[in-house]
């Protein structure tokens, strides 16, 4: 008995030593934090990233046995709640003062989408460029404000709608505490800022529908009303038809979830199993009837190459940023996401939230299909674990708390002001009222070809015209192997041939770029905009 109580003494004795050398790392990494806030050091020093790494394994030794019954103050709380949304909508709003061109490379898609997809059924919609579910949701949208404010204002208001979806989730699962800070986070995040940046609509409002859906569950397991099953169940089904690869996320979480929530203490309830089995049967009915008929290319067309990502990683990466980027971009709050997540494996508990991590965490870094993308799930289920984290921060030294966490919310506004204040649209006001002329310019029946990707989703939506471009669209009746010779073509009688497959008659707008081709000529230059006409 001697012997046991001096190992339990021991023990006591190294997770003191443990949490004092965390708190004194803690307060060394939050100034390095704010230094490279500030720009008197890079972030991109594989130093601070292993410093991450390391402290938040460092904080398991402050996770507590049971959970403490310390509360921030309910005017504090709204206070900061508040604040929470001001700078959601405040940054993602500074881009757009004395602007009104939509950010990200497919403002012009969308706006198409909107405006047609429903009405034309072009095939490269059907077969997945624009899932069925976010197009009937525009529709309402659609009849009360202009496509411009749909792609502009009203998105900033979906941001906010994402926000405050990971605020209830997180209370259901954690408390208010976790979910005041995970809000603050993501208000904070520059990665959800770049998503913002990007124009991920679909993704946005996938993730939000995910999270309400994941909230419904919470709350049907503790009240076991039919009503919040129904909820879950409907809001489940409407990810998969909003955007898939976020109910690929969802999918395979709430699969691995269905099965190990029944088990409890040796025993398994298979009714439990049952409803959960059920769910998830209706969940997918749902989200397969908005791709029954004409949609279902949506669904059969992504199947081969998610399997391609798990037979060939890293071979289909995803618009968006780099694993390498991402890992010293979180620096903010990876070290608390580290200690919430460890919160849940100590404790045993492997809730959607931890499966989800895991999960999401195997994608990237495995990079398996789309890895580049999921970096945005990644971080939402971060933020949503680095809110736990530092609410045992809180409740175990409140002071110091206190004032680590201001100084890391002033190097988060300066991460996200810089962030926000260099954001600016690819393509200028003048650019894009020039491509909104070319109605005015062209034949009502006339096609305009674009010789650059950079262009094409612009010339699609807003030109108003049958459009040509790339590996893009319907019109398109060119491989690569084509366009390469089209490109480089100075023989009048080869691009004769090649543009007999097409009805005349045709321009070309090459925009600020230099394009020779003895069968166009000059048609119309605007402030270095130019636009060619097909003469042979």
């Amino acid at each position: 008995m001697f012997r046991e109580q001096r190992i339990s003494r021991m023990k006591r004795q190294l997770k003191e030593i443990a949490g004092n050398t965390f708190y004194q790392l803690m307060i060394v990494y939050t100034i390095c934090v704010l230094l490279i806030a500030l720009g008197f050091l890079s972030k991109y020093t594989l130093q601070f990233h292993i410093f991450a790494v390391m402290l938040g394994i460092l904080g398991v030794s402050i996770i507590p046995e049971e959970t403490s019954k310390v509360k921030i103050n309910r005017k504090v709380h709204y206070i900061f709640f508040l604040g929470a949304v001001l700078i959601i909508f405040a940054f993602r709003s500074i881009p757009y003062l004395g602007n009104s061109v939509p950010l990200g490379y497919d403002p012009g898609l969308y706006k198409y989408g909107i405006e047609y997809g429903l009405i034309n059924l072009d095939s490269w919609i059907l077969s997945g460029g624009m899932e069925p579910g976010f197009l009937y949701l525009m529709i309402p949208f659609k009849f009360l404000f202009s496509s411009q404010f749909i792609l502009t204002w009203l998105f900033i208001f979906f941001s906010l709608l994402l926000g405050l979806s990971i605020y209830f989730f997180t209370r259901e699962f954690l408390g208010e505490q976790s979910a005041l800070f995970s809000l603050l986070i993501f208000s904070l995040s520059v990665i959800q800022f770049k998503t913002f940046w990007y124009l991920y609509y679909k993704n946005v409002i996938g993730l939000s529908f995910m999270l309400f859906s994941m909230y419904f569950l919470a709350k049907y397991e503790k009240s076991e009303k039919r009503l919040f099953l129904g909820l879950f169940i409907v809001l489940g089904g409407l990810v998969l038809s909003v955007h898939r690869p976020t109910f690929y996320i969802f999918g395979i979480s709430y699969f691995l979830y269905a099965l190990i929530s029944p088990y409890r203490k040796g025993n398994y309830n298979f009714n439990k199993l049952k409803i959960n089995i059920l769910s998830g049967i209706l969940i997918g009915l749902i989200g397969m009837s908005f791709y029954a008929g004409k949609f279902l290319p949506a669904i059969t067309n992504i199947l081969p190459f998610v399997a391609e990502g798990f037979i060939s990683p890293g071979e289909s990466p995803g618009t968006f940023i780099s694993f390498f980027y991402y890992q010293y971009s979180a620096l903010l709050y990876l070290p608390f996401a580290i200690i919430g997540l460890f919160y849940f494996l100590k404790k045993k508990e492997f809730n959607m939230i931890v499966i989800w991590a895991i999960i999401n965490l195997s994608i990237v870094y495995f990079q398996f299909f789309f890895f580049n993308r999921f970096i945005i799930h990644l971080d939402i289920v971060l933020i949503i674990l680095s809110g736990q984290g530092l609410s045992i921060l809180f409740e175990d030294k409140r002071k110091l708390f206190i004032m680590l966490s201001l100084a890391l919310m002033l190097s988060g506004l300066f991460f996200i002001s810089n962030e926000s204040t260099a954001s600016k649209p690819l393509l200028s006001e003048k650019a894009l009222s020039f491509i909104e002329r070319i109605p005015e310019l062209t034949e009502e029946n006339s096609k305009i070809m674009v010789i650059s990707s950079e262009y094409s989703p612009w010339v699609k939506g807003y030109s108003g015209r049958t459009t040509i471009a790339p590996g893009l669209f319907d019109e398109n009746k060119w491989g690569e192997e084509e366009w390469e010779i089209f490109w480089t073509a100075t023989d009048m009688q080869k691009t004769r041939e090649m543009m007999s497959v097409y009805e005349k008659p045709i321009y070309l707008y090459a925009g600020t770029k230099s394009f020779n081709n003895p069968c166009f000529s000059l048609y119309i230059e605007n402030n270095g905009e130019k636009i060619y006409k097909y003469d042979c």
